[in-house]
Order: structure tokens, then sequence, then C-alpha cells
């Protein structure tokens, strides 16, 4: 009886975490981490929730927005977010807030910088699919 009991509450407690899932935005995931998180959030939705799920699960995360950042950062660079939290755990390195969102300025200055890229990168093509040598 007592084991029918916990397995009940095991799995209301496991729908009620899928349910409750505030997640922020894939933006803010691909502001925050780049690409690879971004495209395997629009990509693999299941997989995604379902590794910030066991994170939380494991580490006995309660705030969703770190449990999401640091699937974010494992995402983007598992072997960084591995040493990362090895040297945490050793009272080597300072312990990384991956629930905090990025600061205004490097929303700014990565805009500005994509737009620098984009727009030469758009130009170069633009100029050679026209057949012109000179590229401005």
């Amino acid at each position: 009886m007592e084991m029918a009991l916990i397995y009940v509450l095991l799995l209301l407690s496991s729908a009620s975490l899928t349910v409750s899932l505030q997640l922020y935005s894939p933006v803010s995931t691909l502001l925050r981490n780049g690409p690879v998180p971004f495209i395997t959030r629009l990509t693999k939705p299941a997989e995604y929730e379902s590794k910030i799920e066991q994170y939380m699960l494991e580490s006995k995360e309660k705030d969703v927005a770190v449990a999401q950042g640091n699937t974010d950062a494992y995402y983007a660079a598992p072997e960084v977010w591995a040493e990362q939290k090895l040297l945490e755990q050793q009272g080597r390195r300072e312990v990384f807030d991956y629930g905090k969102g990025p600061e205004p300025e490097r929303i700014i200055l990565s805009s500005l910088w994509a737009a620098v890229v984009f727009g030469t990168l758009g130009r170069v093509i633009f100029q050679l699919a026209h057949g012109s040598r000179s590229l401005w």
C-alpha cells in the first residue's frame, strides 16, 4: 500500500513539474547562450524540456530559470559547463548564476556587431552575384 502511494505521489509530482515549467523565451535562449541551444530548443522541444526537468531533479534546483540556464550552457559547450561545475564544487571557481539574464549593453553590442557582419556579408554576396569585382 505504501509503495502504491509513493508511486502515485511521484507521478503527481513529475506531472506538476511538467505543467509548471515557465521557460524563458527562445530569443532569450539565443541571446544568453547562442545558436546551439536555440536550435535544439526549436527542433527538439520535448528533449529540451526533459533535460531541464532532469537537471532540476538531479541538482534539487527549484528555480526553473537557473535550471534552463544550466541546460542551455550545457548544450552550448558541454565540456566548459562540466569544468565550471567541477571547479565550483572544489571551491576553486566562483559559482556562476546561470539564471541571470544578459546585460542590456551586451545585447546592444551583439546586435550592432551582427548588423555589421551580416550587412557586410550581404553586400559581398550581392556584389559577387551581380558580377562586380568591386565590393563597394
